[in-house]
């Protein structure tokens, strides 16, 4: 019985999502469309400074009156430098570490809170809540082509779990990145609601009840699917936990498949938070290659014990 209500929910979702797949891609671009020229209201205050990189609170305007806040990691030293931009389902804070890594190798990074996180079950609430995260990372791209410091011909983005999904989304219809990390993510928010076994998946089903085909046909717009296939030739780095409890193999293998090269996909024996040394080394590794950082293997051995 449990077999047959699992296999009925995933052909609800397929129709959902062709509900979404029904409109063009460049129809689907539009929902993301905004005034760059608005003010961004840039807002910044020091926190520290220190071990080759300063780092400060940041927010910045969104459209509709909204504002999202981070951090942003700047390396000392003059010249224009690369840039990566960050979101994490967990908050800015879980990124602080890659943010600083990549600083002390020469990059400056902007860690987004996405203002999709008070996501409140309202169908259409939570629709646009998604598509202010995937605006909220376009703005932090604003942000940094206004800085001196920043050469953004090298620009990259990074989302880990429901921030892989909007990093997807954000790197497939705005050309200004030219890398792209996905860690732990997936095709789209509704099929993650729709079909994944973790508890909270299973709590929000039954909590909407019969709104739930309404609920994912309307937040199923933003899916990743509808985007990744378009993506530019950009590198692609797409990280897996083997024992996460709310993305099954099958989920990371379609994201992977589904999106443009050049890509790789790689493993890590971790939960969802893929906490893995060797993920951090890996995203390092190739946002380094990928942005032009000369310092990362320096750092990255420092930061392990040895001689820099």
């Amino acid at each position: 019985m449990r077999v047959m209500r699992l296999r009925l929910l995933e052909r609800a979702v397929f129709a959902w999502c062709a509900a979404a797949s029904a409109q063009s891609f460049s129809e689907l671009t539009k929902l993301y469309e905004y005034d760059r020229n608005a003010p961004l209201d840039v807002r910044l205050t020091q926190k520290e400074s220190r071990n080759g990189y300063t780092l400060y609170d940041i927010s910045y305007a969104l459209p509709k009156g909204l504002r999202t806040d981070g951090f942003l990691a700047v390396p000392q030293g003059q010249g224009r430098k690369p840039a990566v931009i960050w979101m994490h389902s967990s908050g800015a804070l879980a990124w602080l570490g890659d943010a600083i890594l990549l600083a002390q190798a020469g990059a400056v990074s902007v860690i987004v809170n996405s203002p999709g996180a008070g996501m409140n079950g309202s169908p259409e609430g939570d629709r646009d809540a998604m598509i202010a995260a995937v605006v909220a990372l376009r703005r932090a791209a604003d942000v940094l082509e206004t800085r001196e410091d920043v050469d953004a011909r090298r620009m990259a983005v990074a989302g880990h779990s429901f921030g892989a999904m909007m990093a997807a989304v954000a790197a497939s219809i705005d050309a200004r990145f030219h890398a792209a990390v996905f860690e732990a993510g997936l095709l789209g928010m509704s099929i993650h609601i729709g079909t994944s076994p973790h508890p909270w998946a299973q709590g929000v089903r039954k909590e909407l009840g019969a709104g739930l085909a309404h609920y994912l046909e309307a937040i199923s717009v933003v899916d990743a699917k509808h985007y990744i296939g378009h993506a530019p030739a950009i590198p692609k780095l797409f990280q897996s936990a083997w024992y996460d409890p709310g993305v099954p193999h099958k989920d990371s293998e379609e994201f992977y498949e589904a999106a443009t090269g050049p890509k790789e996909l790689k493993w890590y024996d971790t939960a969802h938070d893929i906490d893995d040394i060797g993920a951090m080394t890996d995203r390092a590794r190739f946002l380094a290659k990928a942005l032009g950082l000369a310092n990362a293997e320096a750092v990255l051995r420092r930061k392990a014990g040895g001689k820099p």
